[in-house]
Order: C-alpha cells, then structure tokens, then sequence
C-alpha cells in the first residue's frame, strides 16, 4: 500500500506563509496598477493579459493566505532559516555557486555535465549513478542539439 499522508493537509502553517502570501497579494495589485496606464478601454487594449494575470494573482495569493490563518501558528521547531534553507538548497547553491566558477575553464559541456551528474547523484543519495550519468548525458546531448544547431547559440 502507497503512503498518502504527503497528500494530506499539514494542521500547522509554514513560517513565513502569511507574509509570503501577503507580499504576493502586493505584488499582484502593484502589477495591476502600471497595466492601469496600458489601457485604452478596449478588450484587445495591451492591457488585458497584464491585468488578467495580476487577478489571478490576488486571487491566489488570497485564497493561500486565507487557508494558511486557518491553520495553527508554526511550531516552534522550526525557524524561517531552516525552513527555506535545509541542508539540500545549500548543497545545490554551492553547486551552483561552483559551475560559475567552473564553466569558464571547462567550458559549457563539461561543467554542465559534472554539475547535472554530481546533483542528481547527491539528491538520490549516492543510488542510481549510472541513471544520473545517462540522463544527464542525454540531457546535455538534447541542450547542445537544439540551442548549437537548432537556435544557432555559441555556447560558453
């Protein structure tokens, strides 16, 4: 039997949640006041989709934060930082961190590649390395295919 209980709604609410849900509520009203100088009045106006998009963002935004005040307050177990930044997110900003530094000296197929195997390998937990090096190579084959060949795009 398959394990649900992912599914199932958490009865305490993320730190941050309510703040989040807020500053995208902002973020969303902010985008529909400059579509405001877009409009002429017209349904085909320039301003339709930017407006669209800024409602569907208030809506959301206000439906999450809504569902989040319903929960309880956050435990006290967990603090912001170490809900946003476990030790996974660290690990892949330091790969991130050191492709940058890589992709000039080993150039875009090499760096990119030893990134994608060395990330797929550390989030499985060290199972399934030859899965991470064939799909990271088909990958990268599929990358250098269409932006090389497809988009003409001289890679770094």
């Amino acid at each position: 039997m398959k394990d649900l209980s992912k599914y199932v709604p958490e009865a305490r609410r993320k730190p941050g949640e309510l703040g989040t849900a807020a500053i995208m509520f902002l973020i969303g009203a902010l985008g529909y006041y400059f579509a405001l100088d877009m409009t002429s009045g017209e349904y085909s106006s320039p301003s339709v989709f930017p407006k669209l998009a800024s409602t569907v963002i208030m809506a959301c935004s206000a439906v999450n934060f809504l569902k989040a005040l319903r929960r309880g307050k956050p435990g006290t177990e967990t603090t912001l930082t170490g809900y946003l930044l476990p030790l996974d997110v660290v690990v892949v900003v330091v790969l991130l961190v050191a492709y940058c530094f890589a992709l000039p000296r080993l150039h875009f197929v090499a760096s990119s590649y030893a990134f994608m195997v060395i990330g797929m390998v550390y989030l499985q937990r060290g199972k399934n390395i030859v899965r991470a090096l064939l799909i990271s190579a088909v990958s990268l084959a599929v990358l250098v295919a269409v932006f090389r060949y497809l988009f003409l795009v001289i890679l770094p």
